[in-house]
């Protein structure tokens, strides 16, 4: 029975990489159009700043889409998901959010919040990375220095 569940799982993993690969050329070629009819548009070679923040974000959506892919990824080759990657994506949305951002028609309450989830994403963030550099180096340590070292 595991077996089976196994194999429906990586089979919608690949479908869902199939799928999030495709939304990424997509929006690529998207982000490519909105640029060039903009900077061909009157008055020539000037670009609108709300069109420039839809470009950023645009960009920011598809750097998300990549580091989503890396996550599906590693999920397929190793059956694993590293905590610190999910994190680093959830900055990365959450600095999309930040970049455009209407702050005219936000609320003092919605910038709390969103300064107190980047916050908590960092400190997140910051524990993992460090918890790997801490392993990696134990791991990088002989035996015998470990004894002397603790005794």
């Amino acid at each position: 029975m595991l077996n089976i569940v196994e194999r429906i799982e990586k089979l919608i993993i690949r479908a869902l990489i199939i799928l999030l690969l495709l939304a990424m050329v997509l929006g690529t070629i998207e982000l490519g159009r909105v640029i060039v009819l903009e900077i061909f548009a009157p008055p020539f070679l000037l670009l609108d700043i709300s069109k420039i923040f839809e470009g950023f974000g645009l960009a920011l959506v598809i750097l998300i889409g990549l580091e989503l892919l890396k996550v599906l990824k590693l999920f397929l080759v190793e059956d694993k998901i590293k905590p610190d990657i999910i994190v680093e994506i959830a900055v990365i949305a959450l600095c999309n959010k930040i970049i455009t951002l209407d702050t005219k028609h936000t609320s003092g309450d919605v910038l709390l919040g969103i300064a107190a989830i980047l916050v908590g994403l960092s400190i997140g963030y910051f524990v993992f990375r460090f918890k790997a550099s801490n392993k990696e180096t134990n791991q990088r340590t002989p035996v015998a220095e470990k004894s002397n070292s603790e005794g």
